[in-house]
């Protein structure tokens, strides 16, 4: 029961697909989601669903469209709930002997432990973000929101307890469930990585180096609080000879090209959200590949964005102005130059020095490229996954 899944091409959908693939090898396999919808239903008119979701080894059984950056926080929260209530609805009538879903939507967990108790199945929960730990980050300030976030924490972890079992994405998260009292012997790490297939398309479709008239770095993904890409607008207006790409969409996208209006930084171009081939066409023509994500206990300790892998996969070198689990990785690997967050200084600074090293340049893009074909195939991390399942649940029903 997911909110994201193929053709949608996101995070959530890169992760999703792969794990029900995966599954189906084991288990009759019936995924519920949304009608594409990721970032806007608009982006897949004309697409046919049907004979996309006729390709799958499995049954799909698509819902309705949802508008997942439409209205203010409030609103989307609130509407996020409804789109959990109403999936579990759909899911509700379908046999089932292990219900997996997948967060964000952090409302998918609990509903989903409703349905599980009712059906007397297991609920296995996916946790890709620590999403409530963001808002409670962020509401510091404010003694009624800090109350909210509070009770939303507790209301997740609620849940969380009474999962069968639960799926950490990288070991940061899994640390955090376990400190929140998910019992240790319940929780599986399978990190994030990339599914043979793409890597394979990106490989190709990155073969060959474009001679750009003037140098691209390119940002593709989310673009909201978290990603704070106004400090690449605000790096961009000191680097006016480089060309800087923000492809995706999000909540924020209005505020930065207004930022960037304000600034009248001529040299940032905002192409949208990309289809999967245009994505590709953007990792090619790209010079250096950059992630912002601002930093907080919580992003810290957790966040390791999906798109790095990608990134890698690109054979690209990175910029990556984050701290934390995601920053350590990238040194570990060493294909990255890694700056502090919301340094627009810091970040033009680094990509001009990088910019200007093209053996350096390389360097990087190959030690990614090879990291992320040896370490990080989606498929096998799956494998571990399903291995998971069977060890938690080869036995006689246990669920409580």
């Amino acid at each position: 029961m997911t909110q994201f899944f193929p053709p949608e091409t996101g995070a959530g959908a890169n992760r999703i697909g792969p794990m029900a693939d995966v599954l189906s090898k084991y288990y009759g396999v019936l995924v519920v989601a949304l009608k594409p919808s990721y970032p806007s239903p608009q982006e897949y008119e004309g697409v046919s669903v049907v004979a996309h979701d006729a390709e799958y080894p499995y049954a799909v059984k698509r819902t309705f469209n949802f508008y997942p950056h439409k209205g203010l926080l409030l609103l989307r929260t609130l509407r996020e709930q409804l789109m959990a209530l109403r999936l579990a609805l759909r899911a509700l009538p379908e046999p089932m002997d292990i219900l997996v879903t997948s967060s964000p939507s952090l409302f998918l967990g609990p509903v989903a432990l409703a349905v599980a108790r009712v059906r007397n199945a297991r609920l296995v929960w996916d946790v890709r973000d620590i999403t409530w730990g963001y808002a409670e980050d962020v509401a510091k300030s404010s003694r009624l929101m800090t109350l909210a976030t509070r009770m939303l924490e507790a209301y997740m972890f609620y849940a969380l307890r009474r999962a069968d079992l639960v799926v950490g994405a990288s070991h940061g998260i899994t640390r955090v469930l376990v400190e929140g009292g998910v019992e240790d012997g319940k929780v599986v790490t399978v990190p994030n990585g990339i599914s043979t297939d793409l890597l394979d398309v990106i490989v190709q479709s990155t073969a060959g180096r474009v001679k750009n008239r003037r140098p691209v770095v390119a940002y593709a993904g989310v673009i909201g609080y978290n990603q704070a890409l106004g400090v690449l607008v605000e790096a961009a207006s000191e680097l006016p000879h480089v060309d800087f790409v923000v492809a995706g969409d999000g909540p924020e996208l209005p505020l930065l090209k207004k930022k960037a209006g304000q600034l009248a930084v001529n040299n940032v171009s905002f192409s949208g959200y990309l289809d999967r081939q245009k994505l590709l066409e953007l990792y090619r023509r790209s010079d250096v590949l950059i992630a912002h994500v601002r930093s907080s206990p919580t992003i810290d300790a957790t966040m390791i964005p999906i798109k790095l892998f990608e990134y890698m996969a690109a054979g690209k070198p990175i910029v990556y102005a984050g701290k934390g689990a995601a920053a350590e990785l990238l040194r570990q690997i060493g294909c990255a130059v890694t700056v502090a967050p919301e340094d627009p200084r810091a970040i033009s600074s680094a990509l001009a020095k990088l910019l200007g090293d093209p053996e350096r340049m390389r360097l990087l893009g190959t030690r990614g490229r090879s990291c992320v074909r040896s370490n990080f195939h989606r498929d096998k991390l799956m494998e571990e996954f399903a291995c998971a399942l069977e060890e938690r649940f080869a036995g006689p029903s246990d669920v409580q």
